[in-house]
């Protein structure tokens, strides 16, 4: 980690109010810098797109409104509520002056009722639109108003549905994509040329049976080949790709807090160096939570939590010098931590239990791994895999043919985290804007009172003395 990412990096650890970590508010004593450059708001509840964004008075309504107006230096405070859009910075920051993304959920700076500050990239679909296709099991629907990259049940556990032309039995069997969405529960097929739309519900009902939404958008933030970039505390869900997304040429970013779910990774790392992923919560991914590939250089994967998805986290293609420390990755459907065809990535620390296939995946490599705790709960599970060939159900064996990690211990790896109720949340943000307008509107009402009382109680009784 390069020195500057480090003074970077320190300077965001001691701010609660960016992290929820333990420390010091920014501009205090002790705590982390001011802003140095200007200080934007957005808030659902009051905000409006013709104001001019720099106060809580005269915040925007929309987060997308930020991605032409952040530059070197400045912050954005994002209060609670439901937000259908997406942010993607359009210049660099600096070690000095960091653009600096913060989800306000506790409304400290916009002035908000406390809340979720959710951004997804899904949208809500008219469900009578769709009519039974001609093969049994699929659904169709004229939709040319944009190309689908997904579909989710908002009324289910919000797995994201499989694309038909990714499974095995379209790569491998040689199955059509439309026989994929017949054959297969929870798939989808759209068909750009035709501009329709195919789908088999998690049931075989109709979808007006539940409640749909479809992908639209690919990211909730995208840093493409930018610089010095903080984004915390936000909470994604449903992106065609991921919720923050560091792309080629990207570097010394940091994701702190964030919740990602729903997405193919909930932080992707592709091409890019220094980034930073501390204390995020990254479940139900089709991919991985968090996925550093293309040579992605110097990631730090740091106290995160990491479940159901395929992979918790993983490194692949020569990502080198990577760190995974104090993760807890549990209940993913291949491994808590992959480490494919790279070399120098660090693990330690980690408590990988209860992975399907197994707790630690190295491929083409060897993890420089220690001080882990593996733990296996399920029939077939295996403590570590590598290369395909070498299989390990417990620890000894796989420390003698790693030659390393001989300060890790398999079992006895503590309770978990509790897992997060995604109905809850989508309960919570959809109902968020409306109940928030209503407080604020009776604490208005009460403010002008207790105004009025005092002034009467001054001895300036106002429209109620006779003249």
């Amino acid at each position: 980690m390069s020195r500057k990412l480090v003074r970077f990096v320190v300077a965001c650890l001691v701010a609660p109010t960016w992290s929820g970590i333990q420390g010091a508010e920014p501009g205090k004593p002790g705590g982390a810098p001011a802003p140095k450059g200007r200080v934007f708001y957005v808030r659902q509840t009051l905000g409006d797109d013709a104001n001019d964004g720099l106060s809580p008075e005269t915040a925007w309504r929309g987060i997308s409104k930020l991605s032409a107006a952040l530059q070197a230096g400045d912050t954005a405070y994002v209060g609670p509520g439901l937000y259908r859009e997406d942010i993607q910075i359009g210049v660099d920051g600096t070690a000095e002056r960091p653009i600096t993304l913060v989800a306000d959920a506790t409304g400290e700076h916009t002035g908000d009722p406390p809340g979720i500050v959710m951004v997804t990239g899904a949208e809500p679909v008219d469900e009578s639109i769709f009519e039974a296709g001609a093969k049994p099991g699929v659904y169709k629907a004229d939709f040319p108003q944009y190309i689908v990259g997904g579909v989710v049940e908002m009324d289910g556990p919000q797995y994201r549905f499989y694309r038909a032309r990714s499974t095995k039995e379209h790569l491998v069997d040689g199955l059509s994509e439309l026989d994929v969405v017949s054959k297969l529960p929870s798939t989808y097929f759209y068909d750009e040329e035709g501009k329709v739309l195919y789908l088999h519900t998690t049931d075989g009902k109709p979808p007006l049976t539940h409640e749909i939404e479809l992908f639209r958008r690919s990211d909730g933030v995208v840093v493409n080949a930018k610089h010095f970039v903080i984004v915390v505390g936000f909470t994604f869900r449903h992106m065609g790709d991921a919720g923050i997304r560091f792309f080629t040429g990207a570097g010394d970013g940091i994701a702190i807090g964030n919740t990602s779910y729903g997405c193919r990774q909930g932080i992707r790392v592709y091409g890019s160096t220094n980034i930073l992923a501390y204390g995020n919560t990254l479940f139900r991914n089709e991919n991985s939570g968090i996925y550093l590939a293309k040579e992605s250089v110097n990631g730090h994967v740091i106290a995160n939590t990491l479940y159901e998805n395929v992979k918790g986290a993983r490194w692949s293609s020569g990502s080198t010098n990577g760190l995974a420390a104090g993760n807890v990755a549990f209940d993913n459907s291949e491994a808590g931590i992959s480490v494919e065809s790279t070399e120098n990535v660090r693990l330690v620390g980690n408590r990988l239990v209860n992975n399907k296939r197994a707790q630690l995946l190295a491929i083409e490599t060897r993890p420089l791994a220690d001080g882990n705790c593996l733990e296996s709960r399920g029939a077939g599970q295996l403590l570590a895999e590598l290369s395909f060939f070498d299989k390990y159900d417990t620890l000894a064996p796989y420390q003698r043919a790693a030659l390393r990690d001989h300060g890790s211990r398999q079992g006895g790896c503590g309770p978990l985290p509790e897992k997060l109720d995604v109905r809850k949340l989508h309960e919570e943000s959809t109902g968020y804007a409306e109940k928030a307008r209503k407080i604020l509107a009776q604490a208005q009402q009460g403010h002008a009172k207790g105004v009025d009382d005092r002034s009467k109680a001054a001895g300036n009784p106002g429209d109620d003395d006779d003249e």
